[in-house]
């Protein structure tokens, strides 16, 4: 059994070793860009999903969590059935971004499935964008 102390003096081992006596530790900074703010989408004309009529959609993706990402990826695996020997990398997919869309947007998927392209389009490269790329910047 490893107690806190002999966690700390191998922690401090692995410190003395990885940098010199006299040097400061030098350290990669994780930058994290501006907060986003919400995107609001007014659909014109409104759409109609299971009898219900959608005027506008709100995206806050700011709220989002780590474990709003594993929900939507659990889903997505769930719903998604790769083809043989496929190797999938959710975040890549339009259903896992869709999915992800909805959660944040707080509606069924099939609002966002349903939305028209130039629309669909717009949100899910917006959920792109979440992880630090999007299609425009890779065309660039």
């Amino acid at each position: 059994m490893t107690t806190q102390n002999d966690q700390s003096e191998v922690a401090a081992e692995v410190n003395r070793l990885s940098s010199p006596d006299d040097a400061t530790p030098q350290f990669e900074e994780l930058e994290v860009g501006e907060p986003v703010l919400p995107l609001h989408l007014k659909l014109e004309p409104p759409l109609d999903y299971d009898g219900e009529k959608y005027k506008e959609l709100i995206f806050d993706f700011e709220k989002l969590i780590g474990k709003d990402f594993q929900r939507a990826e659990r889903e997505f695996t769930h719903r998604y059935k790769p083809e043989k020997n496929e190797v999938v990398v959710p975040e890549m997919k339009q259903m896992y971004r869709a999915i992800l869309a909805a959660h944040t947007a707080n509606v069924p998927l099939g609002v966002i499935e349903k939305l028209p392209g130039r629309y669909y389009i717009r949100v899910l490269n917006q959920v792109l964008k979440l992880y630090g790329g999007s299609l425009e910047e890779e065309k660039a």
